[in-house]
């Protein structure tokens, strides 16, 4: 009896002691899952974290790994100012070279940075300071997104690099990237001196004209006849000048490569072009041709109008429809009649033309000598041209005075007959030229002038198509 007690008291004490173990490893494994659960969390949230400060990082283009910490916040002047930290270790004196430098706090600067969502935004870096225990000599974090002393970022630099390629003006965009016109005009002068010309050859084929540049003065420009760059552009047109330029920008051999020189007929550049370029066929722009004839024939059509009483049918024939008079009589609707308002009339076009040649005999020849010269110098026929300039009695003088410029200038127009070069480049140039003028309300500085036109000429931007769609990393 005294021994099964003894048996059983001995059980008791080892299930006891069984449940008391099992208990503890239970006990135990908790607190290791839950402290398990909470280093999960921790590093989730570093994770998270780092992962915020890429997103954000990509968002602004700053690309320096030493910038952390980024928050973003809202202002209430309507500006999104981002707080940012810029640190790194730094252990020797960039004077002493002594491994004596300790952080010694930060200094926060206010870098402007491009636009986010159309709104001014800021970034309010927090740099780093540094001093030597040994010299005192004291240092700042330096980053890629900013030059040292600068408030203004490289991002935003080159945004209004690219903007300055366009047709605006300056305070359209220091308006848009939050900096002074100041600052616009640098970039101007910078860029600007950046695309000069190399002076290191002439292409064979150039195209030359003049146009109005700053003020009331006429500028020289010449233009590669072939690939439409532009070679100079003169302040002045004068033959000393441009004879000038040639002589000390070119060399003989350069020079000699010209072939073919396309001009108007402004005699003033004929002996200048020769003498540069002795080698060189001077050609006959025939848009300026065909504008001679036509305005000529314009001018006799509103010396005849005007013999007419301003009530008179004869007058409004003349004075409403004048576009038909410089139309190709071939292209003239001979079938189909229209109404014409200010007849209170319903006739074809030719009708109406041949309405308003009846009314004069020298109208009608000058009308009939004029197209005819336009036709051969639309087709480049040098023969037309010789068998138009003999039907030409009993013209208009103004007519006939083109007549002798074309007859003195022949030899320009049988080359312009011998190619299919024209003066078309230029006059292209020249409207773009009018149009950053027009853009700018005039230009008062001649070298801002020339620095602009080289900007948007000779930096050439590669167009791209809207994106509209995510086409993945």
């Amino acid at each position: 009896m005294l021994v099964g007690i003894l048996v059983l008291g001995l059980w008791y004490l080892v299930l006891m002691d069984k449940i008391h173990q099992h208990y503890f490893y239970v006990q135990q494994k908790d607190i290791s899952s839950c402290a398990t659960i909470k280093s999960t969390k921790t590093n989730w949230k570093r994770v998270s974290d780092m992962s915020q400060d890429h997103s954000t990082k990509v968002l602004l283009q700053i690309k320096d790994p030493n910038i952390t910490d980024l928050v973003v916040q809202e202002a209430t002047n309507g500006s999104l100012q981002v707080l940012a930290k810029l640190t790194y270790p730094v252990t020797v004196c960039a004077r002493c070279g002594k491994r004596s430098m300790v952080k010694n706090g930060f200094k926060t600067v206010h870098i402007r940075i491009p636009r986010i969502s159309e709104r001014v935004t800021i970034l309010n870096l927090k740099k780093q300071r540094f001093i030597c225990k040994n010299c005192g000599k004291s240092s700042l974090t330096t980053t890629t997104l900013v030059k040292k002393h600068h408030q203004i970022s490289e991002n935003s630099l080159h945004a209004i690099d690219l903007s300055l390629t366009e047709d605006r003006t300056m305070a359209s965009i220091a308006a848009q990237y939050n900096v002074s016109t100041n600052t616009i005009s640098r970039r101007i002068k910078l860029l600007g001196q950046g695309t000069q010309p190399a002076f290191n050859g002439l292409p064979t084929m150039l195209c030359i004209d003049e146009f109005r540049s700053t003020g009331k003065q006429m500028s020289f420009i010449a233009v590669d006849a072939q690939t439409h760059d532009i070679i100079t552009i003169l302040p002045g047109r004068k033959n000393a000048d441009i004879k000038d330029f040639f002589l000390n920008h070119y060399s003989k051999r350069h020079r000699d490569r010209v072939t073919r020189v396309v001009m108007d007929f402004n005699s003033q550049y004929q002996p200048a072009i020769r003498t540069l370029f002795p080698h060189a066929k001077l050609v006959a722009d025939n848009f300026h041709l065909v504008q001679m004839a036509l305005r000529s024939l314009n001018q006799t059509r509103v010396q005849l109008m005007k013999r007419f009483n301003p009530k008179s049918r004869e007058y409004r024939v003349l004075k409403y429809y004048w576009r038909l008079y410089l139309k190709d009589y071939d292209s003239l609707e001979k079938r189909k009649p229209q109404w014409f308002a200010h007849l209170k009339d319903r006739m074809t076009q030719e009708q109406l033309v041949v309405a308003g040649l009846n009314l004069d005999q020298q109208f009608r020849q000058t009308y009939q000598a004029a197209h005819a010269l336009v036709k051969a110098f639309q087709k480049r026929d040098y023969r037309s041209f010789k068998a138009a300039l003999g039907h030409v009695e009993n013209i208009s003088p103004q007519l006939m005075t083109n007549i002798k410029s074309f007859i003195k200038n022949r030899q320009l127009i049988k080359n312009m007959t011998t190619g299919r070069l024209s003066n078309g480049p230029v006059e292209g140039v020249n409207r773009k030229i009018k149009q950053i003028k027009r853009t700018a309300y005039g230009y008062k500085n001649w070298q801002n002038f020339i620095y602009r036109i080289q900007i948007e000429f000779k930096i050439k931007i590669e167009k791209k198509n809207p994106i509209r769609k995510w086409i993945g990393f």
